[in-house]
């Protein structure tokens, strides 16, 4: 069987990750933190096949990409499909922020309802069409072969998400932590998820 693994990374550590800011499309870099993670990352990839390299065309995920790629001798390859949702007016705001400015809208926001868009922004749908249109053209250009891509928390909760299925009654609330890892298997044009909020390469013990 033809089974193609894709490995996504969601980026490291930014100053509005840490103040609990959406960030959206908003260019943010990584900080110290978010480097740091990066170079563990890299570490922990140097052991594997990986034959390619992708990333979101925003800073916060090239950075990390670029970090692992000097480490695997990889360039990195970016598309704007491979972004965090668009939140439109409400990037750079908190969640307290937003319920306070209108409530109304952060209350439908709650609902995890795949049709609603912040205002000015993208809903889950229409992130969800983008990234599974890029995850099947990465797939289809690099078969049986391992893959890297560095993207954000929302785009890898939707993606794994929609390959898990819903359960009747399920409502799904994953926590995706800066730089784990989410490995995906296409076999026989199937999707599974093989492991997902992958950290232990984060975890430093102390002797």
């Amino acid at each position: 069987m033809d089974t193609t693994r894709i490995i996504l990374v969601r980026h490291g550590e930014t100053d509005w990750n840490a103040s609990g800011r959406i960030q959206g499309h908003h260019d943010t870099p990584l900080n110290a933190v978010g480097r740091q993670q990066a170079r563990w990352v890299a570490q922990r990839l140097a052991r594997e096949p990986v034959r390619a390299l992708y990333s979101s065309d925003l800073a916060r995920a090239f950075e990390t990409a670029t970090i692992i790629g000097a480490s695997l001798g990889l360039t990195v390859v970016t598309s704007p499909r491979w972004r965090e949702r668009h939140y439109g007016a409400w990037e750079g705001l908190t969640a307290a922020e937003i319920q306070a400015r209108d409530p109304a809208q952060y209350a439908q926001w709650r609902t995890r309802s795949a049709d609603f868009a912040p205002p000015q922004g993208e809903s889950r749908s229409q992130l969800l069409t983008r990234a599974l249109a890029e995850l099947q053209t990465i797939a289809r250009r690099h078969t049986r072969a391992m893959v890297v891509v560095v993207t954000h928390g929302g785009l890898c909760y939707g993606l794994i998400n929609h390959i898990l299925g819903s359960v009747d009654g399920d409502r799904r609330e994953f926590t995706f932590g800066n730089a784990s890892m989410h490995t995906l298997e296409m076999t026989d044009k199937r999707w599974s998820v093989v492991s997902m909020n992958d950290i232990a390469h984060l975890q430093v013990v102390e002797s």
